[in-house]
């Protein structure tokens, strides 16, 4: 798993790597996802947006673009640098979310959160308390989409393992439905997942 000085060093080809290998593991989907996500949220009127491990800004510049007031937690600089540069007036706050939400954040409500290719830094556990602090920050009728390279089963992340070992991450900590919609049910968190490609879905919290 790349530190933040490795997504540092990537952050300038960043958008160019996904690009490559956008119809395989663990980017199969890719652009697909972007949409998914773009879809949900652009038709709606109001657009606060909350993204977590943006990266390069690729899916919430073109949200920007149109009018979304966006918010970043990443915890690369060079990516935040960049970032910046395509959203001028955006609020991006320098954090490794594994620590929590900023202490900036924690006054605001946002319609909706989103994460993409993200919360794979976190323990299944993390992924569930993270998910609860996120759910604090939302306005009334507001929404989370999280995409990530994830499963349905155990199974199908065994089989995806497999056929990919020279590129499996094991510190990466993929989402599989099984798992996680049954934990945030505990929680009291209401979730939809949808499977986009092979590798890839999408976690709804409303």
């Amino acid at each position: 798993m790349l530190d933040n000085k490795g997504f540092d060093l990537w952050a300038k080809e960043y958008d160019k790597s996904v690009e490559k290998s956008s119809n395989e593991y663990p980017f199969d989907g890719y652009y697909e996802v972007l949409n998914y996500v773009y879809n949900s949220v652009i038709n709606k009127e109001s657009k606060k947006i909350l993204d977590v491990g943006f990266g390069t800004g690729l899916l919430t510049s073109k949200l920007y673009e149109d009018g979304a007031n966006i918010f970043g937690i990443d915890f690369s600089k060079e990516m935040i640098d960049i970032a910046k540069e395509k959203m001028p007036s955006g609020v991006f706050i320098q954090r490794d979310f594994n620590l929590g939400i900023p202490l900036e954040l924690k006054s605001e409500k946002f319609d909706y959160i989103i994460s993409s290719y993200a919360i794979h830094h976190l323990s299944n556990d993390k992924k569930v308390e993270f998910i609860a602090q996120l759910k604090d920050l939302l306005n009334e009728n507001g929404s989370i989409i999280i995409a990530d390279v994830a499963f349905r089963t155990e199974e199908n992340l065994l089989k995806c393992k497999r056929e990919n070992l020279n590129k499996w991450d094991e510190d990466e900590i993929y989402m599989v439905e099984d798992n996680v919609v049954p934990a945030l049910y505990k929680n009291n968190i209401k979730a939809k997942y949808t499977q986009i490609s092979s590798c890839v879905g999408i976690l709804e919290i409303y």
